[in-house]
């Protein structure tokens, strides 16, 4: 499957959550969002099959780059115990690499370096700063940390290089404070204490980072960056949720106030960071007033709706990898004959390889006889993109059924 198959469908599938998010926000418990955004973030990073090698070669297939389909099949490699050895002019390769490589390639190449290094730069420049950060050691942090116990240490600490709380960190999690922060009034330190604290403890960091990579690799698509504003705004609406429910519906109105509060000192962007006031603020006080304590009719619901949105989907996936019909049976001995002088050594009759390549018409292109004990190491030649497993090979009467097809097109198999 090349990024464009991987990305359109994912449009689809995030202009879905939009239109549900937009008429179901302050209806459904704040996690069922999440879900979803799931959802959209696995179909953008995980083709569902991955490749058995990955290559400059597999990048290009994903990004429909017909690098060897028309200069033929590479020539002068020889099948030895599993490895391709050159034996030919490998002089000419680069030069055929490097004549067929799609200037698409070469620009998404450069916006995916770019969107890496804008967040890496920014998050080691946060870093760095961070690393003058002071432990914060009082009575109330002492007692606050003894009733929220967690595998990972949390450190707390305070900065004067920020203005609002912010959390950092995700096997060492550390809760940074402003350096004029008051340790006084107890009420909102507790709230943004918690806030943190369901960070953390849901992974927070991990999850933006995540939705930051899918970015990157689909900076083309302005679907990806909806997602990626709304996915982080609907993290923290799942933390104040949290919130509020553990300190009562009684609490909104303080809660609000500490956000409005804290919004006046809004501070730079940090992208990999959990900012306690970074997102829409608006959004965030009525989803805060509006809550109220989910019941189960609502559950079921957001439970049953998580699960049609992700079957429709995954239909619609199953449906398009099955669009290739490929023959049933090969002859065999034709890939014998066509096998003489590229392998060494003797056949495993339970597990030979064919590559041929496919495009409008099905045309033996390249091919690979492999031996290979454990039958789960495959490979896919340069110059093919299709693989094709065949089982009980028998050389006496040239044919062999086929059991698996890899397509690195599709970037999945098809069994048969």
């Amino acid at each position: 499957m090349n990024l464009l198959e991987m990305s359109l469908p994912a449009s689809i599938l995030i202009l879905v959550i939009v239109v549900i998010r937009a008429l179901l926000l302050h209806s459904l418990p704040k996690k069922t969002f999440l879900a979803l955004w799931g959802m959209a973030l696995c179909r953008l990073l995980i083709p569902f099959s991955l490749p058995p090698r990955f290559s400059v070669f597999t990048v290009a297939d994903m990004l429909r780059i017909d690098s060897f389909e028309k200069g033929g099949p590479l020539t002068g490699i020889t099948v030895i115990a599993n490895h391709a050895v050159f034996t030919g002019n490998t002089s000419a390769l680069p030069e055929t690499v490097y004549k067929n490589i799609s200037p698409i390639l070469v620009i998404w190449l450069i916006g995916l370096i770019v969107c890496a290094l804008f967040f890496l730069i920014t998050h080691l420049r946060c870093r760095k700063e961070y690393q003058t950060a002071l432990p914060v050691d009082n009575a109330f942090v002492k007692c606050w940390k003894r009733d929220h116990p967690t595998r990972r240490n949390v450190q707390i600490r305070q900065s004067d290089k920020i203005v609002s709380p912010l959390t950092y960190g995700i096997f060492r999690p550390v809760i940074l404070f402003p350096k004029r922060t008051d340790w006084t009034d107890e009420t909102p330190l507790r709230y943004i204490l918690m806030h943190e604290f369901v960070h953390i403890r849901c992974l927070d960091i991990l999850i933006k980072l995540l939705f930051a990579i899918s970015l990157c690799i689909h900076w083309f698509n302005p679907f990806v960056w909806l997602m990626y504003v709304l996915a982080n705004r609907d993290i923290e609406l799942s933390c104040d949720e949290t919130v509020v429910r553990t300190f009562g519906e009684t609490t909104k109105s303080a809660y609000a106030l500490t956000l409005i509060g804290l919004e006046e000192k809004k501070s730079h962007l940090t992208p990999l960071v959990n900012n306690f006031g970074k997102n829409a603020i608006e959004e965030r006080i009525v989803s805060i007033m509006k809550f109220k304590r989910t019941s189960s009719f609502c559950i079921v619901g957001a439970i049953c709706l998580v699960i049609g949105v992700t079957t429709v989907f995954a239909a619609s996936f199953q449906n398009n990898n099955h669009n290739m019909n490929l023959p049933e049976k090969f002859n065999s001995q034709y890939i014998i004959e066509l096998s003489q002088g590229h392998h060494t050594g003797d056949l495993d009759p339970q597990n030979v390889f064919l590559t041929y390549l496919s495009e409008k018409k099905y045309k033996l292109e390249d091919f690979k006889l492999q031996q290979d004990e454990d039958m789960k190491r495959t490979y896919v030649c340069p110059a093919g993109n299709v693989e094709i497993q065949l089982t009980a090979y028998d050389v006496k009467t040239s044919n062999g059924d086929i059991v698996r097809v890899w397509d690195a097109r599709q970037f999945s198999y098809h069994e048969f």
